[in-house]
């Protein structure tokens, strides 16, 4: 069995519908199981129905949703033509419609958006869009099963960001998703949604749907998992930076996991663990290009993986997170004092924060993170510890690749592209993975071009000024 999974974009409209149909039927002998986000914005409008209720405007909280009724309606015309298709799949739309609809007049006389109640209407989206998807195959006269996500996904009851549970999930993919994909029979599921032991719904947070897809392919054995995207594949830069950024052909697991963390945008983190876990060879795709090779990510031990590297060789990519705060601590009263570390973290852990990059000594901590409203929160605890400086004026740099520690003249190259830049920050971490730097975000730019040529050996491309990036 393969698994394919199929972003938003891939399937936002019905042209787009119909070529990922041809895509699935085309690997028809693979036994495809199909995982599917929403219609391309539709999660995004589903946000808007609730920030307007937040805001007490309920009447345009249902103008979204008739908009978003009207843009699924069309596009179930469109793609499917017997009418008695059509009407099972405009059947499950309109008991969704009126589930939301409620939804929103409980909210409305409450006054109130839970976070339960933020995941039953977030929902809304995957559990149209697959059996919307399972039509549009049916109506070329293919068997398929609409799978609902509910009776699949088990989580934990953490809405906004569920758990899932493996060992129920392993169960509920045998029954409904294994033993469905018979020869020539295809199952069709939702991403993103789940729903507690007891059935309540809930959502398992940025990059869900690309998680279900995993979790699936590691509890079924699946010999690939596919990720169909609007990209061609994972670059070897930001091309919004860098114009000549090429597709990497191959990555190591590692590589794709420490990318997918330090800013490559077309995998969440956590996306592909449980396929990495399993040892399951990933490839992401383009959806409007399905000619293009894309990029594959494998075991590093895979035969040939480092010959189909970039010319750089020992580097993959040059990954980058913009606006990002770094934080120095430091105390000469803790000077070779136990427990230092211990009462800096905890005030990061009572807030809720996490950090991205870390470089201590005996008297100094520095953290990068991302963004938070509570900096000043953050900072009024830490100065019961020590001092503590902030810069929000920060950007990070990290070169990824495998064989960083074991290629003679990278970092003689790294630097020496760095001559004319400021660098606030160096961390090279345990994996020997990926090297990251700290410089001025203003210089981010140009510093993530000059790394790129470096490394990769190519010649800058003209691009769009830096401040329209």
């Amino acid at each position: 069995m393969i698994v394919l999974k199929f972003g938003g974009s891939s399937v936002k409209d019905a042209g787009a519908i119909d070529r990922v149909s041809s895509i699935i039927q085309e690997r028809l002998d693979m036994h495809p199981v199909v995982i599917v986000s929403a219609l391309g914005s539709t999660t995004d409008r589903l946000v808007e129905i609730l920030d307007s209720l937040e805001k007490a405007d309920a009447p345009h909280a249902r103008v979204i949703l008739d908009e978003i009724k009207n843009h699924h309606e069309n596009v179930i015309a469109e793609i499917i033509q017997q009418a008695d298709i059509r009407q099972k799949v405009l059947g499950t739309l309109n008991t969704e419609l009126a589930r939301i609809n409620r939804l929103i007049e409980g909210m409305e006389n409450l006054q109130e958006v839970s976070a339960r109640s933020r995941d039953a209407v977030l929902s809304f989206g995957e559990l149209v869009s697959g059996p919307l998807l399972a039509g549009a195959l049916e109506s070329r006269g293919l068997s398929t099963t609409a799978v609902r996500p509910l009776d699949v996904i088990i989580t934990d009851q953490t809405h906004g960001a569920a758990q899932p549970l493996i060992d129920p999930i392993r169960k509920r993919c045998s029954i409904h998703i294994a033993e469905t994909a018979s020869p020539g029979r295809i199952p069709v599921m939702g991403g993103y949604v789940g729903a507690t032991e007891t059935g309540i719904l809930t959502t398992l947070g940025r990059g869900g749907s690309d998680l279900t897809a995993s979790l699936v392919a590691s509890l079924i054995n699946a010999h690939r998992l596919e990720y169909w995207k609007d990209v061609d594949g994972i670059l070897t830069a930001d091309p919004n930076l860098v114009p000549e950024a090429t597709v990497v052909p191959v990555l190591s697991f590692r590589e794709a996991a420490e990318l997918a963390f330090l800013g490559a945008r077309v995998l969440h983190p956590s996306s592909i663990q449980p396929a990495v876990d399993a040892g399951i060879p990933v490839h992401v795709l383009n959806t409007f290009k399905p000619e293009n090779p894309g990029t594959l990510i494998k075991k590093a031990a895979s035969p040939g993986i480092m010959d189909l590297k970039p010319p750089g060789g020992a580097v993959a990519s040059v990954a980058c997170k913009r606006r990002q705060v770094l934080i120095n601590i430091y105390s000469t009263r803790m000077l070779g004092a136990s427990g230092f570390l211990r009462r800096v973290f905890e005030v990061f852990d009572r807030l809720g924060l996490s950090v991205d990059h870390i470089a201590t000594s005996e008297v100094n901590v520095t953290v990068t993170m991302s963004p938070t409203d509570r900096i000043h929160e953050l900072t009024n605890e830490l100065d019961e510890v020590a001092g503590v400086d902030v810069d929000e004026d920060a950007g990070v740099i990290s070169v990824v690749g495998e064989n960083l520690t074991r290629t003679p003249g990278v970092a003689s190259k790294l630097f020496g592209a760095l001559e004319d830049v400021n660098v606030k920050l160096i961390t090279y971490g345990g994996s020997g993975v990926n090297l990251s730097l700290v410089v001025r975000d203003e210089d981010l730019p140009k510093a993530v071009r000059q790394l790129h040529s470096a490394l990769m050996g190519t010649r800058p491309k003209k691009r769009k000024p830096d401040a329209q990036l």
